[in-house]
């Protein structure tokens, strides 16, 4: 596990194992923290002024981050410690702090030309924080088979989200058609969703394909917006999810966080989150808390079709499996980005032109012309990105398995 610590002069890394009783701490120069800052406000200010730019600019930017984190050197810690004992570290834990929590630190580059992505056989997953961490591995939920969704809700000021529809119909193939529900489009609304409490309460995998917001100045009103409400942050903590074990995003800025300047107390007055967890707020700790062992959610406002495409293969990858285990959920997104990132457009295109595939889209977008059309322009946009349509991390990275 790499748990970061942001101070006010420096940034202290702590390299916890299973073989040592005492973390290993890498401390950083002040020089470093401010170049990290200064990393931070450019990234930032890119993602909502240039976007276009900063999608071309994204590999490069994480590199720079690579360099600023010192990456290299914490791996070659870990693999010190782990060589020590004849054995390799084959899963990462990344406990972020502060602004580190909106980055794709999986997606770091490392100087041997791969990804930390891709240096652990296991996946690399993240935890709000140690004290969560903690929470969802005692929570041991094996079984997988209730589905409850939420597709593409229908709402004025929300695009319409193209690849909704056919990332719902196949994840739902997945699960036992007696026990799976999806509110879609105009019902899906609050009002349904109470109606529904018992179905979502017994459900195994809550997901959600819609959109979503992040607020930075107030995270508790941070929402995934359905037909007629949001559903804010707020009202997410009092969800009963204790027979879930995995809610799972294809939404805009799910996984966004921010950290919380409030002053400390044994309990949060309005949700009754103990004051320790006041570092991470967003919507996957309020699945967490909720009872989810496992959430998988977007950082940034992600491409329709290569949402559709990898959570697809991602649920495919969970539904191979007899019972989901401890670091099961990291395993299959992980094999799911690197199946999509190493994508070739001549496979792309000979899917494109299948007879099967012409048939699910049709029947899938029979009374939805405008919706087909979207997502056929988005398929050969792909295809004409060749060799790889979705190696750039913009398409694969945002999407991060939080708990276990």
């Amino acid at each position: 596990m790499i748990e970061w610590y942001v101070t006010r002069d420096k940034i202290l890394t702590f390299i916890v194992t299973s073989h040592s009783q005492q973390p290993i701490v890498v401390s950083s120069s002040p020089e470093n923290l401010k170049t990290l800052e200064k990393w931070d406000k450019d990234y930032t200010n890119a993602y909502r002024e240039q976007k276009n730019q900063w999608i071309t600019d994204l590999s490069s930017r994480l590199a720079d981050l690579a360099t600023i984190l010192d990456i290299d050197n914490i791996i070659s810690e870990i693999d010190r410690v782990f060589e020590n004992f004849g054995g390799k570290c084959d899963r990462l834990i990344l406990v972020p702090h502060r602004f580190l929590h909106l980055f794709p630190l999986h997606a770091l580059p490392l100087s041997k030309d791969n990804l930390l992505i891709d240096r652990f056989e296991r996946g690399v997953s993240y935890a709000p924080s140690s004290q969560l961490l903690k929470l969802t591995k005692e929570q041991h939920r094996p079984n997988f088979n209730h589905l409850f969704a939420i597709q593409n809700p229908t709402r004025s000021e929300a695009k319409p989200l193209p690849g909704s529809k056919l990332e719902v119909d196949k994840i739902r193939q997945y699960f036992d058609p007696n026990h799976s529900i999806v509110l879609a489009e105009a019902d899906a609304t609050e009002a349904k969703l109470n109606q529904n409490l018992k179905q979502l309460r017994s459900a195994h995998c809550v997901h959600f394909s819609c959109h979503g917001k992040f607020e930075p100045k107030s995270p508790l009103e941070s929402a995934l917006l359905l037909a007629d409400a949001d559903l804010t942050l707020y009202k997410i903590f009092k969800f009963d999810l204790n027979q879930c074990r995995l809610v799972g995003f294809s939404a805009c800025e799910t996984g966004m966080t921010l950290s919380s300047n409030k002053e400390k107390s044994n309990k949060d007055e309005d949700t009754g989150l103990p004051s320790g967890l006041d570092e991470y707020i967003g919507l996957p700790s309020g699945f967490l808390y909720a009872g989810s062992p496992s959430v998988v959610s977007t950082l940034w406002t992600v491409d329709p079709l290569a949402t559709a495409l990898l959570v697809i293969k991602f649920y495919k990858n969970l539904k191979r499996l007899p019972t989901l285990e401890d670091g099961d959920v990291s395993t299959a997104l992980v094999n799911a980005q690197f199946w999509l990132r190493t994508l070739h457009s001549k496979t792309l295109a000979r899917i494109q032109k299948s007879q099967q595939f012409k048939g699910l889209i049709a029947q899938i977008f029979e009374n939805n012309k405008r919706n087909r059309r979207k997502f056929n322009d988005l398929l050969y946009a792909a295809i004409n990105r060749q060799p790889y349509p979705f190696a750039n991390p913009y398409y694969w990275a945002a999407s991060v398995a939080t708990g276990t």
